[in-house]
């Protein structure tokens, strides 16, 4: 069950992160980046554990 849960975190964080409309949430640069360290360190995880 963790796997799938992580898959579908990594999977909504993606989807926010590549969206068209990233820039109409008004986040500071600083967010963003964060947002994608977020997204790198679960997809390492994910990597690590299940492949």
């Amino acid at each position: 069950m963790q796997k799938l849960q992580l898959l579908e975190k990594i999977q909504k964080l993606s989807a926010i992160i590549h969206c068209k409309d990233l820039n109409s949430y008004n986040l500071t640069a600083a967010s963003i980046a964060e947002m994608r360290n977020a997204l790198d360190a679960m997809t390492e995880e994910y990597i690590a554990a299940y492949c």
